[in-house]
């Protein structure tokens, strides 16, 4: 029997194609999200994950006409907008009663700029993607009113209707990865290594403006059971996992409770996850993650100079981020630092500071641009819309050029000969 229901994944840009940057929103926005929304309706529902698999378009052509689908959900960020809408109109001319939605961060940013395309639903903010992805295909298989869906934004000649509120999952409700289903040899790949991505908390109290944390979960963070989270970790057999999660030791108790499960499980794993500079100081939480198997944690700092720091609202001192290293390293956990170029007001000295001081601790250095996705509107088109891409947004550093830009962030070992050119 086919299936009535797709989940699509088009192709992104060139700068992020395939980047591991990307891999881990994989298993979160495709993995999890599907796993939710095929138990709750209750039958199989196809997956194409272009990006991942880098599928020829005459493969994914004859996939859509031999399939007459009734409903699409398409992830869409800035990297991948530009093929979904084309992808999406094709598949429009093919099966114009199949009806689709988009949900990822372009349609939390810019729902208004879905009123132009052949878009028959955008997921809300304030809401559990999952929830309204469900929703709208039960709603295209005949199984609920319109007004009755959850979080869903119908586009009906040009103008945006709101539906019913959306609404938060509790976490026992959310989703796993079936590592049957999604092509996670594929995954791996993008990775460069066997790495399993769980979501283990939802939720951020911080509202950092590049950031998409608070308009996909809220400000309440929820999350999972640690022993819900170890079971699942138990019925698979692979070397790496990364907890994800917009601040991992921001709710210490949590943290604590789930490296404890781990522990007690006796299976030896690998983990990474995410946080902040200012929520490293509780020594025995880190000691405990080290036991746990935690080698990795990525640091958003974003700068250590205090100027950039105080522009994007960022109030901690550079001995925080020293403590932070000093305690990592004690316990033999990487200290991965998120740094961005291109921060409001931002020069080159301040950037050469940033990379001086973290390069004498002898941190691993993670760049990307400094992207104000606040500043996208929806009178954009695609194609201005793209560029807000977070390895190549730049709007200008006094005295160095864009190609210098371009080379900091992919060359970041010669920054200092790279700093020392003009423009």
């Amino acid at each position: 029997m086919s299936a009535n229901c797709l989940f699509i994944w088009a192709d992104s840009g060139l700068s992020t194609k395939s980047n591991h940057v990307n891999a881990p929103y994989h298993f979160v926005h495709i993995g999890e999200v599907l796993d939710y929304v095929e138990r709750n309706l209750g039958e199989e529902i196809d997956l194409l994950d272009i990006e991942a698999e880098q599928t020829e378009f005459q493969d994914i052509m004859s996939k859509i006409i031999h399939t007459n689908y009734k409903a699409i959900a398409f992830y869409i960020n800035t990297e991948n907008l530009q093929n979904t809408i084309k992808l999406q109109n094709y598949i429009k001319e093919m099966l114009p009663d199949c009806k689709t939605i988009g949900y990822g961060e372009m349609a939390i940013y810019l729902p208004k700029f879905f009123r132009n395309t052949n878009f028959d639903a955008i997921v809300s903010r304030e809401c559990d993607q999952e929830i309204a992805i469900l929703d709208f295909f039960q709603y295209c298989l005949g199984r609920t009113n319109e007004e009755d869906m959850r979080g869903v934004i119908v586009i009906k000649n040009k103008q945006l209707i709101n539906c019913k509120s959306g609404e938060f999952l509790d976490p026992e409700e959310w989703g796993y990865t079936n590592t049957k289903k999604v092509p996670l040899e594929k995954y791996f790949d993008m990775e460069k290594k066997q790495q399993i991505v769980i979501t283990v908390a939802r939720g951020c109290p911080y509202n950092c403006p590049y950031c998409n944390a608070v308009l996909y979960y809220g400000k309440k963070e929820r999350w999972r059971d640690a022993k819900d989270i170890v079971n699942y970790i138990e019925g698979l057999n692979y070397p790496y996992y990364k907890f994800f999660a917009p601040d991992f030791t921001l709710n210490e108790e949590k943290a604590m409770e789930l490296c404890k499960e781990i522990i007690k499980s006796k299976k030896t794993i690998k983990w990474s996850c995410t946080t902040r500079p200012d929520l490293l100081k509780n020594e025995e939480l880190i000691k405990t993650m080290a036991e746990s198997g935690c080698y990795k944690i990525a640091i958003g700092i974003e700068s250590v100079e205090k100027e950039d720091l105080k522009n994007i609202n960022k109030r901690y001192q550079s001995k925080v981020i020293v403590e932070g290293i000093k305690l990592l390293q004690k316990y033999n956990i990487e200290y991965k630092a998120l740094v961005m170029f291109g921060l409001p007001n931002q020069t080159k000295k301040s950037i050469e500071y940033t990379l001086n001081f973290l390069n004498s601790y002898g941190v691993k250095i993670r760049p990307t641009a400094y992207t104000p996705f606040y500043e996208m509107n929806h009178n954009m088109n695609e194609e201005q819309i793209a560029k807000y891409d977070k390895r190549t947004y730049y709007e200008g550093i006094p005295n160095l050029s864009y190609r210098n830009f371009l080379r900091l962030i992919y060359d970041t070992n010669h920054y200092k000969e790279i700093l020392k050119e003009g423009c």
